[in-house]
């Protein structure tokens, strides 16, 4: 049966989009995404301001900072069934609020405590913002563009953590980090503005309603095909220590490192982190380029992804240990590695039908968040376990982030064995291909 977009009784948008309706709404997502990415990545460059002020340990900093994963992850099973009964829309709006409050909570905050509320808030309001824009792409654009979307979006994304590296940096002695996120909460709601005004209200059947088998499928139990697949579990370690654990270095710990271990000024941290950002940026626009290219000479995107995941390992090595004054190269190729990381996303929801989208998206990004939790407070608390133990802050560094290495190597070891071995996998990939 044909869909359609509804914009209001009476006028009916068939399904996909296309032209300026299908830019519409890829904006609406795209800029509400840029400013969760830049609330994500913030505290890498404030982290020396909040240290000072707050006289707060590795251990603290590092809770603080995934204290928004924690927001974030709790959200993320709830959001799943929210997108796939109410759509993006209100999913998304409903949940912004919540971004302001946390902005601004964190902004007059003076105690520990009272950050970690507010970053936690922050978490909540931001948790669908790419979830909901993954789960509107899958039902308003073709199965073949969701790999360029996907890339896409994390342009956008990266260009959020570009706004808080080296411009926040710039602004910081003007207006301080409570000024800035105080900016933060009036961004956040303008992005509400524009979802109100640039999404539909709810993709539908022609009919006008919503099949009531679909409306059974919507319950707790329904996740149970998810967490009963092969494929999502052989992808699964990927998500955790992988992407998660490059999102906890991107949003926090590459500041510090390159200041406590390189030994560089916090301009010049800024600086580094604003052409790491700029170069993720390059790459997630390459991979949206190339990624049809390489299907045209039969290179898919599982495979694309499986080499480079393995480059990103190699590349992080040589950038944790092989430092000298070219370290920021390695960095920059990690950068265009890591960017293939997303593209596991796009996988996994064309893997199911569309009124899974919502909850497949939320329960593999559910994992991403845990393992970004799990490697920005373990970082933090291996360094300082380190320090106490009498080490230099660069031997505590490099025991932290060893851990973080082996981690990632295990967890890709699986990914390329579980088919050998466990035939189970095999088949949920041949299905997927």
């Amino acid at each position: 049966m044909m869909s359609y977009w509804y914009r209001r009784p009476g006028i009916a948008i068939p399904l996909p989009l296309q032209g300026r309706y299908a830019l519409r709404v890829f904006m609406s997502f795209a800029l509400a995404y840029v400013i969760s990415y830049a609330f994500r990545s913030i505290n890498a460059v404030i982290s020396p301001e909040l240290i000072r002020d707050l006289h707060l340990s590795h251990t603290e900093l590092g809770f603080l900072s995934s204290a928004y994963f924690v927001g974030f992850g709790m959200t993320q099973i709830p959001v799943g069934l929210a997108l796939d009964r109410f759509g993006p829309r209100a999913t998304e709006i409903s949940l912004m609020a919540f971004a302001i409050i946390g902005a601004l909570i964190f902004a007059f905050a003076d105690q520990f405590i009272t950050l970690v509320i507010g970053r936690v808030c922050i978490g909540i309001g931001v948790s669908a913002c790419l979830m909901s824009a993954f789960s509107g792409f899958r039902t308003w654009f073709p199965s073949e563009q969701q790999g360029q979307l996907a890339s896409a979006m994390l342009v956008f994304g990266t260009f959020g953590a570009l706004m808080t590296s080296w411009p926040v940096h710039v602004v910081l002695p003007f207006i301080g980090w409570r000024g800035v996120f105080v900016a933060m909460a009036g961004l956040s709601a303008l992005a509400i503005v524009i979802l109100y005004i640039g999404l539909p209200v709810k993709a539908r059947q022609a009919t006008g309603a919503l099949e009531q088998s679909d409306r059974a499928s919507l319950s707790w139990q329904s996740y149970r095909p998810i967490l009963t697949n092969a494929f999502f579990w052989r992808i699964l370690p990927l998500g955790i220590f992988c992407y998660g654990g490059f999102i906890a270095i991107q949003t926090l710990w590459f500041g510090p490192w390159l200041i406590q271990v390189m030994d560089y000024s916090a301009t010049t941290a800024a600086q580094i982190l604003f052409g790491f950002n700029a170069v993720l940026l390059c790459a997630y626009l390459t991979n949206a380029w190339i990624l049809p290219k390489l299907a045209r000479i039969g290179m898919d995107t599982m495979r694309y992804m499986t080499w480079m995941v393995g480059a990103s390992i190699v590349f992080q090595a040589c950038a944790f240990y092989w430092r000298g004054p070219w370290v920021w190269a390695w960095w920059y190729l990690v950068a265009v590695a890591c960017a293939s990381y997303v593209l596991a996303q796009s996988l996994i929801v064309t893997y199911f039908p569309k009124s899974f989208s919502g909850r497949v998206s939320t329960t593999y990004n559910l994992s991403l968040f845990v393992g970004a939790f799990i490697v920005q407070w373990g970082i933090g608390y291996l360094v300082d376990l380190g320090i106490d133990a009498g080490w230099s802050q660069a031997s505590s560094f490099d025991v932290a982030l060893g851990v973080f290495l082996l981690a990632q190597a295990l967890a890709y070891v699986w990914f390329l064995l579980s088919p050998k071995y466990f035939p189970i996998a095999a088949k949920a990939e041949a299905l997927l291909n």
